[in-house]
């Protein structure tokens, strides 16, 4: 298992503002607008603290040109990625290195760990590595309380052939959708969502996790190599 660890230069919304969309087309030309989102990916976390395996199971869909969503499928991944991270977060959660692996380990390809101390640098940063592989991309959000999939974005520039660009909007989905709360608030966006960099900074935070210096005080998702 290959980990690539990046580090960045620089330093909840109403589910109302959400706006979904289809799946952009991938014209040869750039648009502005890149997606490896495909229709039947979206899985639904079953229990409560299989985000990750659910988020494992939508990456793979995506991946695979699959539309599987069965709940033993997802505790399966979640227990490979507690059994193969670093740490066993108190809340059965999986951390960043056994995402990774669950990823690695279950057919998605190559995947890293991916760090920053900014906000807009670890965008450009995740909508670098999805041009270059065309592969989908995991997101702790919730300050690492919680797993959501980035399936595109939007930039002022195509990654693929200039580092000048920025980074305006993200699609993106969580398995919580349509019924989880964070905080008493509906949280997950659904299947095809479209966001705005400033709606998504409201969710994906910098992480808290204290016991892990690693990754605490930076934006963290895993990547494709």
């Amino acid at each position: 298992m290959r980990h690539a660890f990046r580090l960045g230069a620089s330093s909840l919304l109403g589910l109302a503002l959400l706006v979904v969309v289809a799946a952009p087309s991938q014209a040869a030309g750039w648009t502005g607008t890149f997606s490896v989102y495909t229709k039947g990916s979206f899985s639904y976390q079953h229990l409560d603290y299989t985000c990750v395996g659910a988020s494992v199971q939508m990456m793979l869909n995506m991946i695979n040109g699959t539309s599987r969503h069965s709940a033993g499928a997802q505790k399966t991944y979640w227990q490979f990625g507690r059994d193969h991270g670093e740490f066993k977060p108190t809340n059965n959660g999986v951390d960043p290195d056994g995402w990774v692996a669950a990823l690695e380990h279950f057919g998605a390809g190559d995947y890293g760990v991916d760090l920053s101390t900014g906000f807009q640098s670890e965008l450009r940063q995740l909508a670098a590595a999805m041009r270059s592989a065309d592969r989908p991309i995991g997101l702790f959000v919730d300050h690492g309380g919680h797993a959501w999939v980035m399936t595109g974005f939007q930039s002022t520039a195509d990654p693929a052939t200039t580092s000048d660009f920025k980074v305006t909007g993200v699609q993106a989905m969580g398995p919580l959708y349509p019924d989880g709360t964070i905080h008493g608030a509906p949280y997950d966006p659904g299947p095809g969502t479209w966001l705005t960099t400033e709606q998504l900074s409201k969710k994906f935070t910098p992480m808290r996790w204290r016991h892990a210096p690693q990754w605490n005080g930076r934006w963290v998702a895993v990547v494709p190599d």
